[in-house]
């Protein structure tokens, strides 16, 4: 019985030891102008609709997007590979296809940032909005 008490101790200490590693000051440094665009009706006949999500580096150290998933094969990323300085804004452009799309849409792209002094995070952008028919 001791030795299940002792082992249930040290699994509860470990897992708050990781969780203090994830402060909200060990960020990236990295401020979105936005996480969530409504494209509002969108024809399921229409091409491709797009928007940027822009972001600034608020921290001392250059950013990078290591990858950019997106939620479905209707969804798509794109961004710069090179390192965003501190202080430099840029955009991650995500386009989503309404062929074959019928009805409300809430569509992700999931984003793995680093920093130049190796700290991670990730950051889930979102589109919103209704497909309607042509």
């Amino acid at each position: 019985m001791k030795k299940i008490f002792l082992f249930l101790l040290l699994a509860v200490i470990s897992i708050g030891a990781m969780e203090a590693r994830r402060t909200p000051g060990e960020k990236v440094g990295v401020e979105f102008k936005e996480l969530i665009y409504d494209f509002g009706t969108v024809k399921a006949g229409d091409p491709s609709v797009t928007h940027e999500f822009e972001f600034t580096v608020t921290g001392s150290e250059p950013v990078s997007i290591l990858s950019a998933n997106a939620s479905c094969g209707c969804t798509t990323p794109d961004y710069n590979r090179k390192p965003t300085m501190p202080g430099k804004s840029n955009a991650v452009k995500v386009s989503f296809s309404p062929k074959g799309q019928r009805g409300e849409m809430d569509k992700e792209v999931r984003l793995r940032l680093k920093n130049g002094a190796g700290k991670s995070e990730s950051i889930t952008l979102r589109l919103v909005g209704v497909v309607v028919p042509q």
